[in-house]
């Protein structure tokens, strides 16, 4: 299956940066703890299912691919945290900081964040196209998209923010906690290859779509779900974390995340070779992890 080919793409390429000599020695382990520790890839492979969509050079693509790896790994770092999530597990094995202290989980969180864009920057795609990478990337995992979606997690989870409903609160957490480093994943797979500006406008609406469904089941998954499948706690409700299932019940949770997953592929369902983007989103709500 391509997308298993994809993540083992990712996986040799994020292995071959780890490689690179680091000092100290116990950085370079913490640093690349998190970005080898597995997981399902949905980032990369939206990437580079794009990028083959629009006839980029995968090789090329690749870089971007594990790119967007490092900035997703320096977010669960830093979520799982005391200070944030409390976490002590992240993918069935213990969290970075359980293993090499707060101190030097948070610097190895830092040092992902602006590492994502070193890579990009040195990838061999030409410069315009790479300047647009690090312009959604930089915006969608930063203050406009993932970090504001933290800041607005944390602060209704500890109710330091006052007179909005629950219903906006948690729709605007997940379109940009999540939803947004998704869509920028497979925008910037879309931009290593020749998309028309229609296209691209409706690979944005793909992205936002499928993102959102993708911390619906998360949210989900953390009332039904096994612990031992997810790989860890079940926290949001020891952290009083607002998600869809408290605010519209599981059932209706689910009912949305499979109408975004209709949304998203009605986007792109009639461009040519869109078929793995939509295996993708329906991989995205039909998963147990």
């Amino acid at each position: 299956m391509k997308l298993n080919l994809f993540k083992e793409m990712v996986d040799d390429f994020i292995e071959k940066l780890s490689q690179q000599k680091r000092f100290p020695d116990i950085f370079r382990e913490a640093l690349f703890y998190t970005p080898k520790s597995g997981g399902k890839r949905i980032r990369a492979m939206l990437v580079l299912t794009a990028a083959e969509m629009f006839n980029a050079d995968i090789q090329k693509a690749v870089h971007i691919a594990a790119a967007i790896e490092l900035m997703h790994a320096y977010s669960l770092i830093h979520d799982d945290l005391p200070v944030m999530d409390n976490d002590d597990f992240r993918r069935g094995k213990p969290a970075n900081h359980k293993v090499f202290g707060e101190d030097l989980a948070l610097l190895a969180g830092d040092g992902l964040n602006t590492y994502t864009f070193s890579v990009i920057a040195n990838s061999p795609l030409d410069e315009r196209k790479k300047i647009e990478i690090i312009s959604w990337i930089s915006n969608n995992a930063g203050i406009g998209g993932m970090v504001v979606g933290q800041v607005v997690d944390v602060l209704t989870a500890r109710e330091r923010i006052e007179k909005h409903s629950p219903k906006m609160l948690v729709n605007f957490i997940h379109k940009h906690k999540t939803a947004k480093l998704i869509q920028a994943s497979v925008v910037s797979g879309a931009v290593c290859g020749n998309p028309d500006e229609e296209e691209l406008k409706r690979i944005e609406r793909y992205g936002l779509y499928a993102g959102v469904a993708f911390q619906i089941i998360d949210d989900y998954l953390d009332v039904v779900g096994d612990e031992k499948k997810l790989g860890k706690k079940k926290v949001d409700e020891i952290n009083n974390t607002l998600t869809y299932p408290k605010v519209y019940g599981l059932k209706n949770s689910y009912r949305f995340a499979q109408k975004l997953k209709d949304m998203a592929i009605d986007e792109i369902k009639d461009l040519k070779g869109s078929k793995p983007l939509i295996d993708i989103a329906k991989l995205i709500v039909e998963r147990d992890r």
